[in-house]
């Protein structure tokens, strides 16, 4: 650790018992006061060059020297008279350079390196063991619901995902509601599965479903502005109750 500079200042001096300066006085030094304190050996000159012993200066000043490698802030001195205490003159120094220093505890060093887990950089990726959860909200203050709300810098709301499940996509610029990319999909696997029931990319309970080749299957009526009220049977016979613009493909 490093040492602290003590002594070399006007209010730094031996002195005997009547308050007068002893010129060459040799003194100890210590830890504390009190007479359990321990003396203090290991002491430099302001050069850095070891001193045995602590002594006054022609007029009576105590020189500055170092105190131990311990960061020591004060220290006792002891000419014969009592010890005396002294504070480290570079105190006052060290408190500036901490109050400017951008990092002086090392907290935020120590919080970007937690939350980098958590909360990436900007471009960075979030890593996840597998089997963990990436996201997991409970919405507690939103009376709407929002999970997720995004707005653009005018306030206007783009895209939202509300506690119920519901997905609002409103872009922005180039219109792309909605991409779904499915690379080394087969042509009988599912891209899209709506279903009547939980959530689930099986055909358990599927009303609406789009295939990796392009078809569509749908359980119900498709509705279109370019589609009739036609209908299309398959097989042997006719169908029963047929009505206009019903196509009947024969077959067997």
């Amino acid at each position: 650790m490093a040492r602290n500079l003590f002594g070399g200042t006007a209010s730094d001096v031996a002195e005997d018992i009547d308050g007068r300066r002893v010129p060459g006085a040799v003194g100890t030094v210590w830890d504390g006061p009190s007479d359990g304190a321990r003396q203090i050996t290991d002491l430099t000159d302001a050069d850095g060059a070891p001193i045995l012993q602590l002594q006054a200066d022609i007029r009576g000043f105590i020189p500055a020297f170092y105190g131990p490698a311990n960061d020591t802030e004060r220290l006792w001195v002891d000419f014969g008279v009592g010890r005396i205490a002294l504070v480290s003159v570079t105190v006052g120094d060290r408190l500036r350079k901490h109050l400017l220093d951008v990092d002086p505890h090392q907290s935020r060093a120590y919080t970007d390196e937690r939350l980098a887990s958590y909360l990436p950089a900007r471009g960075a990726e979030v890593q996840v063991p597998t089997g963990d959860a990436w996201l997991s909200t409970v919405v507690t203050d939103d009376p709407a619901g929002h999970v997720i709300r995004l707005r653009t810098a005018d306030g206007a709301e783009r895209t939202r995902l509300r506690s119920t499940g519901a997905l609002y996509l409103d872009t922005i610029g180039k219109k792309a509601p909605l991409c779904i990319g499915a690379p080394g999909f087969g042509a009988g696997q599912t891209v899209i599965n709506v279903s009547s029931t939980a959530a689930s990319p099986s055909t358990d309970g599927a009303v609406f479903q789009v295939k990796g080749d392009g078809s569509v299957i749908s359980s119900g009526t498709i509705t279109a502005a370019n589609l009739g009220n036609a209908r299309v049977f398959s097989g042997p016979l006719a169908p029963s109750a047929p009505r206009a613009g019903d196509v009947w493909v024969k077959y067997g």
